[in-house]
């Protein structure tokens, strides 16, 4: 199984990675254009599921960027943003009650962390299966994300807490911390299913 350090001492170690993340940071900021940064990242996944190098790619090929940038980001937002967004919208009436009648204080906040933990994973799970046939469907099939999250679980936590340690630590920069850790984290991710499932079909062909 790759270790989150070896991953990022591959993308890292072209020269020419920091021009190509603020590119994709300028990009990000754009309402419309930021498909063209998703479209890069998804196919820094497809690189990696395929087993290719590992590196940040050249930018071009801009009609295929946003092509390929509208399903990821749709992915993103359904199996990331979305449960992240409904389960603040659940907690935050919490906040009236600590305020007036209660003294729970951050623990109204504990239902987040699975869900602000488990959205970078099963977004690139989601990703990993879109790519196979390009179908949404594919994407979405609950029963096929949990069996490759669970497959991967206990090689997670660390990497994902070192993401969202990066992007609170980084909120200065802005797009560009968010750009860098979804690249890193996402490949990391990618990296972990490939290895899973080259591992099974080596069993299966012994």
């Amino acid at each position: 199984m790759p270790s989150l350090e070896q991953v990022c001492k591959r993308l890292f170690s072209d020269p020419s990675w920091f021009l190509k993340a603020i590119v994709g940071a300028l990009i990000m900021i754009v309402p419309g254009v930021h498909f063209l940064a998703f479209g890069y990242l998804y196919g820094m996944i497809e690189q990696a599921r395929r087993g290719e190098e590992l590196d940040f790619p050249e930018w071009g090929d801009w009609q295929r960027l946003f092509a390929n940038g509208v399903p990821a980001f749709v992915i993103f937002c359904v199996l990331g943003v979305i449960p992240i967004v409904a389960v603040w919208l659940i907690v935050w009436p919490l906040k009236y009650f600590t305020l007036h009648y209660l003294n729970y204080g951050v623990f109204i906040y504990l239902p987040l962390i699975p869900v602000v933990m488990l959205a970078a994973p099963l977004t690139v799970a989601g990703i990993y299966q879109y790519q196979k046939h390009e179908e949404y469907r594919d994407a979405f099939r609950v029963s096929v994300l949990i069996a490759m999250l669970r497959s991967t679980k206990s090689y997670f936590w660390v990497p994902t807490f070192a993401l969202v340690g990066f992007l609170v630590a980084g909120i200065p920069l802005m797009t560009f911390t968010v750009f860098v850790g979804l690249a890193a984290s996402w490949t990391y991710y990618t990296m972990s299913f490939r290895y899973v499932e080259e591992s099974r079909k080596s069993r299966v062909r012994a």
